[in-house]
């Protein structure tokens, strides 16, 4: 593998976490002290505890994107920059950590050698549909999920592929997911595991109230229509598990294969399976 040269680094932290403001100033001064040009987002600047000279904006200007915190904040910055598609280096402070698998240390001699794999993750897009006018559009690395909210949350869902009715059930809700969101909320309700770089699209029902229902795995290129026929209380449509919106019964959501991919930076010796046997 040939190295990437990076000279201009763009950083994003999640600041909840305790241990992310130490280190984020301690590799904001290891990577300007290594003459690097290091970019923040401009809500970072006043809570960073360095006097290290930083640019403010992160765009295409940038070599790669650092990511500090977990899974959830990879989801975050991938949503954020998506269209950019830079790379994106995620440091884990959290737990599960199926993005985030750098380790904190040695971080700049790594980002300084370039030794990463890059992988490109599929990404979808969620249409929120009235007629053939889209009103609310939505990306994911993850998921979306059509879902009922409160106390009861029980609805009666049609799901269709490219105009064919799949069947209509009563559930909780349905997830479509990318193959990087098979081990997120699809594999909690049930759903198999997909290997990340792979193009595909996983469709799981969430708490069905019948066993003959069953997760199904698509072709990347299917589009999948998903229409709530009824609901007990208002429906939501969730993105990554982190943003989204109300869903009237008139109106659907509309899914399918974004023309934009995620590059996750990971390293050289990243074992998926390995992964797994780790964290499951």
């Amino acid at each position: 593998m040939t190295p990437s040269k990076f000279h201009r680094i763009g950083v994003v932290a999640n600041l909840q976490k305790e241990e992310a403001r130490p280190f984020l100033a301690e590799l904001i001064v290891e990577l300007t002290r290594s003459g690097l040009e290091v970019y923040i987002e401009p809500q970072i600047q006043p809570l960073l505890a360095t006097t290290a000279a930083v640019e403010i904006g992160i765009g295409r200007h940038c070599d790669v994107v650092v990511s500090i915190g977990g899974d959830g904040t990879i989801l975050f910055t991938a949503r954020q920059y998506a269209d950019l598609e830079i790379p994106i280096l995620g440091i884990n402070l959290g737990h599960l950590g199926f993005l985030a698998e750098t380790f904190k240390t040695d971080t700049v001699r790594r980002i300084k050698e370039g030794r990463f794999l890059v992988q490109k993750r599929m990404r979808i897009v969620a249409n929120v549909m009235e007629g053939e006018k889209t009103v609310q559009s939505f990306s994911a690395l993850n998921d979306v999920v059509v879902h009922g909210a409160g106390f009861t949350r029980m609805v009666t869902v049609r799901t269709a592929v490219d105009s064919r009715l799949l069947r209509d059930y009563r559930a909780d809700g349905v997830i479509v997911a990318t193959p990087t969101g098979s081990t997120a909320y699809s594999l909690s309700a049930g759903g198999p595991l997909l290997a990340p770089t792979m193009e595909a699209i996983l469709v799981t029902p969430l708490c069905p109230h019948t066993m003959g229902i069953r997760p199904m795995v698509l072709d990347p290129g299917e589009r999948i229509e998903i229409r709530v026929l009824g609901a007990r209380a208002k429906i939501n449509v969730t993105i990554d598990g982190q943003v989204g919106s109300f869903v009237r019964e008139d109106q659907r959501v509309v899914v399918e294969k974004s023309d934009k991919v995620t590059k996750l930076l990971v390293p050289e010796d990243y074992d998926f399976f390995a992964l797994l046997r780790d964290k499951l």
